[in-house]
């Protein structure tokens, strides 16, 4: 098993590669349309009607299988007011993203990092609410692990004074 450095090295690595195919790891904007709490709530008229959507969240979950990658990514959206799950997966195929982009999301995204996912809304097999990328892009890289649930500040003071400490 990596140590905790040698994953932070491959990430900072990772970090390198990105910077020099020339796309920004840390753009200061993003072209959100819906939260993704919006984009379940609303799920059937968007599905019905194709329309492309561009959510935004942070990797929980990879799962690549061959020339398709199957991810889980949330927003904050679970914790407003009208709060839902936040989480939705998204779909990412060679044939729609190209086998150079493709391929670059596989060998430069981890779990952690925040993404911008734009495409549209469909059901998987399972009945699963899912989006169809047709183009992504890196909002942040994440240097660091994510840390379990069960680990973090139990001192709710520390956490809201030290907000940086809670990832």
């Amino acid at each position: 098993m990596a140590t905790i450095d040698k994953i932070r090295k491959n990430r900072i690595e990772k970090l390198e590669r990105i910077k020099k195919a020339g796309v920004n790891p840390y753009p200061a904007r993003t072209k959100r349309t819906h939260t993704i709490n919006e984009a379940i709530a609303n799920f059937a008229k968007f599905e019905k009607t194709k329309k492309k959507l561009v959510l935004a969240g942070r990797i929980r979950l990879m799962r690549p299988h061959g020339k398709a990658c199957f991810l889980h990514f949330e927003d904050g959206s679970a914790n407003s007011p009208q709060a839902g799950i936040g989480r939705i997966q998204a779909y990412l195929k060679q044939d729609a993203l190209g086998a150079k982009k493709y391929q670059f999301f596989l060998d430069n995204f981890d779990i952690g990092d925040f993404i911008e996912i734009s495409g549209i809304l469909f059901k998987t097999k399972t009945g699963e609410k899912t989006i169809e990328a047709k183009d992504y892009t890196m909002l942040a890289k994440s240097l660091r692990l994510l840390q379990e649930k069960w680990f973090g500040l139990k001192d709710i003071e520390k956490r809201n004074r030290k907000r940086y400490l809670d990832y």
